[in-house]
């Protein structure tokens, strides 16, 4: 059994949606994001920073964290998710959006509220849920989701 890490961003446009990306190796979307680099002595923070650079071509300021999550998989691991508070992307930052090819097919803004239903991973649920509440709140949540 193996533990990994990751991390993500949890951006918004004037309009208070969210951004979302479609990775092209998965069957749903997610926030900007990736695995943590443990090895190379990569924290989550930096791991968020990289992997938005990476997928996204922009480097905006990443800001406090919003949810430390707890995923363990009966069996086959688990998985320590990190997602950050990217705050609101300016306009500048948008238009600048270059997508990694190899990784994401798109991108889309939506409101939090009116996610189409499918859109993203159904054991995400509660990790969405508090990140949104958390970055409202000015609080860190912790989630924990056995599957």
């Amino acid at each position: 059994m193996t533990l990994t890490a990751s991390a993500a961003a949890l951006f918004f446009n004037r309009d208070g949606e969210v951004l979302v990306v479609n990775p092209t190796y998965k069957e749903y979307w997610n926030l900007p994001g990736g695995a943590v680099d443990v090895d190379q002595g990569e924290t989550p923070l930096d791991a968020a920073v990289r992997e938005v650079h990476e997928e996204l071509g922009i480097a905006p300021p990443i800001g406090r964290l919003l949810v430390h999550a707890w995923i363990s998989m009966a069996g086959r691991g688990g998985q320590v998710l990190y997602v950050f508070d990217g705050g609101t992307l300016n306009p500048s930052d948008q238009a600048s959006i270059a997508l990694q090819e190899s990784e994401l097919s798109e991108y889309a803004f939506h409101s939090p509220g009116a996610m189409p239903d499918g859109l993203i991973p159904p054991h995400l649920d509660e990790v969405w849920r508090q990140a949104l509440l958390a970055h409202a709140d000015g609080r860190t949540a912790y989630v924990s989701v056995r599957l």
